[in-house]
């Protein structure tokens, strides 16, 4: 299955991880994430070429939100 670019990434106020999701490029229309877990929120990424091949379960353990920038960074 092809993915899109793009990740839904739920995390706390520091950036570390708690989920994170994908949609399949065949998916039409806007795809919001929201939480209502107190103290996290959902942040929207981009993923280069090499965040965009790892499994999520990859990206989860070895990434976190940079907060200021709203970015996936490795830890």
């Amino acid at each position: 299955m092809e993915l899109m670019s793009k990740a839904f990434v739920v995390h706390n106020d520091s950036g570390e991880i708690v989920s994170v999701g994908r949609v399949p490029t065949h998916v039409r229309g806007r795809i919001e994430v929201k939480t209502d877990m107190p103290g996290y929120c959902v942040t929207e990424v981009e993923l280069n070429a090499d965040q965009a091949a790892m499994s999520l379960k990859d990206l989860h353990h070895h990434h976190r939100i940079h907060i200021a920038s709203h970015e996936l960074v490795r830890k």
